[in-house]
Order: C-alpha cells, then structure tokens, then sequence
C-alpha cells in the first residue's frame, strides 16, 4: 500500500472515530497562563508570579525568521492546508503501522495548538488524535492562519521553564523576541520538537545539530539564501549561560502588595478565583514603593539597629493625603522569618504595644468630646479603682514624681502618665478605642483604660495611618501599596480605598500636630529633630 493510501486510510479512521465522539467545544479551550508581575512606583521589578512563565507576544513582535523557523521546523505547509497535512500523516501512519502503535502523529501546527490548548496530557491513542483532528479542523475555520500561529507561538514550552516565544528569548538570550537573530531564531524553533533532549546548556552538540538541521531545511525551502545560511551555521548557539534568575525584590512589601490583591473582591468573587489571576492572569501590579525612600528607611534602621543582637524594628512611612505606602522595613532578613513586623498580626505577627505614642490619639478623642488642650490635670501617679472584680491600675511616669497639674499639650510634651491615665478615665475607655478605629486602627484593641497608655498591641501600619490621619487634617485615608492594575486587555484599576473625612475636627488635627512639633523639638522626640518640621 502506498504511503498516500495508508494515509487516506488513516484519515478515513480517524474521522469514523471522531464522528463516534460527542461534540468538542471550542469554548473549552484552556485559558492561556500568563505571568504576573509586581513592580515599584518607578518601574523598576520587584516581582515575578507565575504557574508557567509566560509573556504574551503578538504576531507582530515575532521578526519573521523566527516564523519561517517554526515553520521550517514543524510545519512547512502550514499556510496551505486545513487544519491536518495528509503528507504528514502518511509519514506517520506508515511508521505507527509498522509499529503496531502511535509513535509518530504527523501533527500540524494546528493540531500541536489544539494538543496544548485542549488537553491535559491526553494519551496518544486513536480516539486522541481523532478528536485533535475535528478540533483542528474546527479551529481552522474559526482563526485565521496568523491567529492560530500566534496562539501557538505562545503557548509551546521551549524548555527551563519557558513557554512561549516571547519568554523563550528571554530565558535563553535575555532579549526580546524580536531583537532575535537568525540562528536565535533558529535554535529556538529546534527546541519545540524535544525541549529536554535538545537544551542547549545541558546538551549543547545536540542542540547545535538539530539548530544547523532548521537553517538547512530553511535554506532548502527558500526562506533565506545559501548566504545567509552558511552565515548562521558558523554561528555559536549564543545562549547565556544561566537562565535569568528574578529574585525578590523586597520581599516583606511584596508580600503586603500580594495580600492587598487577594483581598480586593474586583480581582475575582472567591480567594481561588483571585489566586488565579494573580498566578496566571499576567496583571502589570505598579506599587506606591518608591526606592529612593525605601533605601532612606533600611538606612535608618541599620544606622540605629544594625549590630547583630540588636532587637529588629519596622518602619511604615505613608502620604497622608492618598494612603500610599512609599517604605516598608518589615524585617531583617526575609530567609530568616517572613513575619512582616509592619503589618502586625496581618503580617503573621502580634504588633507592638505602642506606649505613649499613643497618646496623641487619646488627646484626638478628648478633644472631639469638647475637653480642651490647655485642661489641666492632675500628673502624678497613683493607683485607680476600676470597680468590683477588677484589678485595681497602677501608674507610674517615667520620671518617677509629678508635676502638680498640668495642661493636656505639655503633658503630652512631656509624655507624663498619670495626666493620660486621668484624661482617660475620664472620657473612657469606649471612647479612645471608637477614635483609634476611625483615625485608622484596625487592631482589636480591648476596651481598658490602660490602652491610653500603650498597653494594647498594634502594628505599625496603623499607628502610620493614625498619625497620617492627624497630618491629613482628620481625613482618614485607607492605606494601600497599590497604585494601579492593568490587565492584559489593557483595562486599568486602581485601589478601592476608603476615605473618612469626620475623624476629628481639621482644627483639632492642626493643634494637635502642633503640639507633636514642640514633642521633637523639646520633648521626649528631641532625639528625632531634623532641620525642617516634623511632628512625633
């Protein structure tokens, strides 16, 4: 029988089978996973996420050697056949034949998408090929010919975790694929047939014939000329000697950044859904991090706490007016522990007691209750009844006596105790807890009077947002390390953060932030004085 015969033979089977079958849907074909990736405010990449690693790359980016590379590779007549080559299958049905079992399945470039984009490593069986066949054909008459190439060109895996041309270049050249030259071009396009036997950093002879084998059959159908191709053949394969490897970039904030997207509801209806597009939709995720401070706050940390044996410390700092966190020190070392310090019990962690800086947000809700600033109460220490069954609350300043009654604003100045503990006893316990929550504490802080003192455990991010709060004139702003979305499509989103302009009276916020100028510049901060403004 002639290989024509067998062919049509094997046709002729492969559409009985496939009419057996039950409809195939186009619609089920498997999304394309795309890589996502994360970077700072200026550009720069700070992360990588991904399922399969994999750019998008239009046919219009892929230089047309690269095209007539593949072709010559795996498909020659790709432009002139419907969907199956039945030269192809002739090949292949007189190999299968005389091995008695599918070795070989003549497949099409067409064929090759179907395989990809429809099935999860199918066997290879009659029934298989039969319903790639129908699903070829099907495609063919949905796609154009440069549609169906360009979803194959981004869905084949070419190796060391590459799929798709696009990340292909990178991977093997770290360029992109249209700054490919003919013998990039050409080693890239060998690949598809046996990505694993013919890597060129672990197999690099066989690589480099199967890459000569693609120039020759490119010669050999005129898509380029004896000269160009005896040019590419002297060619070294040219690959870089290790694939790029992207570590993290600050790790601790793009944790934060991965958290703030998994919680966004925008992103996808339940936290799978989320997960998904985060690992494979390919979004572009700008993030409010801004290096130059971001190095400024490692800086400071390291001047104040770099000794080893030195407890770790964390640093948030915040634009008050839009939310955007701009630094975030988290930690020492990432390898070490991935607790965020900044972020408290939503980084892993517990928080910090805040101590006395809590006590500007005590003074807000005072404040918001009529009591003035220049009040005056009692600043000694002293043991406080809290009524029946509860232990009684010893206070103690710093300094250890009083300093008979003072005005709220000094004793702020001066971070006395007993005032706060009295001022708190006062308005209540209830009261201080309402106004940390507005101003931006979402701690679950306990309804005790000791909380005016910092007993109460809160992290970082919110005591910046609380103080962001007062410097933002009582307009609270949700904080948030997201500038923008922007999904393959081209859509844009940005965060969806909640603003609360009635936290405390904008006259309130300016003179309490005038009295945290006078805590730097005379106070208990006067280590923090710098040479412009600050308040703290």
């Amino acid at each position: 029988m002639t290989g024509r015969r067998v062919a049509a033979v094997f046709v002729a089977t492969l559409a009985l089978v496939g009419c057996s079958l039950e409809p195939l849907d186009l619609a089920a074909e498997h999304p394309l996973a795309l890589r996502s990736e994360i970077r700072s405010a200026d550009g720069n990449l700070l992360a990588r996420l991904y399922r399969e690693n994999r750019v998008r790359t239009p046919l219009e980016n892929v230089p047309q050697h690269l095209v007539d590379a593949v072709l010559a590779a795996e498909d020659a007549r790709f432009f002139t056949h419907p969907g199956y080559d039945v030269r192809s299958i002739a090949r292949a049905a007189i190999i299968n034949a005389r091995e008695q079992r599918v070795v070989q399945g003549g497949s099409t470039i067409t064929q090759q998408y179907v395989k990809n984009s429809y099935f999860r490593d199918p066997p290879r069986t009659i029934e298989r090929k039969a319903r790639e066949l129908r699903l070829a054909i099907e495609v063919e008459r949905k796609y154009s010919k440069e549609e169906i190439l360009e979803r194959y060109l981004n869905t084949i895996y070419l190796g060391d975790g590459a799929y798709g041309v696009g990340t292909a270049s990178e991977v093997f050249f770290r360029k992109p694929a249209g700054r490919l030259r003919l013998h990039e071009a050409a080693l890239l396009a060998a690949l598809i047939k046996a990505p694993t036997d013919y890597d060129p950093r672990d197999h690099p002879r066989k690589a480099r014939a199967r890459r000569d084998h693609v120039i020759r059959r490119m010669e050999s159908l005129e898509m380029i000329t004896s000269d160009e191709a005896a040019a590419a053949l002297k060619r070294r394969l040219g690959v870089v000697p290790d694939p790029p490897q992207i570590a993290i970039s600050e790790p601790y904030f793009v944790e934060a950044v991965k958290r703030e997207l998994m919680r966004d509801r925008r992103l996808g209806a339940t936290a799978d859904e989320r997960s998904k597009l985060l690992w494979e939709g390919g979004i572009k995720v700008q993030t409010t991090l801004e290096p130059r401070l971001q190095a400024a706050a490692d800086a400071a940390v390291n001047r104040v706490l770099g000794e080893k044996g030195d407890p770790e410390a964390a640093v948030v700092a915040i634009r008050p007016k839009t939310g955007k966190i701009v630094a975030m020190v988290s930690g020492r070392s990432w390898k070490a522990s991935q607790v965020n310090l900044a972020l408290g019990r939503d980084g892993g962690g517990s928080g910090r007691q805040t101590g006395s800086s809590f006590k500007p947000i005590v003074a807000a809700a005072a404040m918001e209750a009529g009591i003035r600033l220049d009040e005056r109460y009692e600043s000694s220490g002293g043991v406080f009844s809290l009524g029946a069954n509860v232990d009684p609350w010893t206070v103690n300043n710093y300094e250890g006596s009083g300093h008979g009654l003072l005005p709220l604003d000094e004793a702020m100045v001066r971070s006395v105790n007993g005032v706060y503990a009295r001022l708190a006893l006062n308005i209540g316990a209830a009261a201080i807890v309402n106004q940390a929550k507005v101003m931006g504490v979402r701690a679950d802080l306990p309804v005790y009077p000791s909380i005016a003192l910092g007993s109460a455990e809160v992290s970082v991010l919110d005591m910046a947002t609380a103080y962001g709060t007062l410097a933002n004139y009582g307009v609270a702003v949700e904080p948030t390390t997201i500038e923008k979305i922007t999904f393959p499509n081209g859509e844009v989103i940005r965060p969806d953060q909640t603003v609360n302009p009635g936290t405390i009276a904008p006259g309130n916020a300016f003179l309490l932030t005038k009295v945290l100028e006078q805590v730097i510049q005379r106070g208990t901060g006067a280590a923090a004085r710098i040479d412009r403004p600050a308040a703290g």
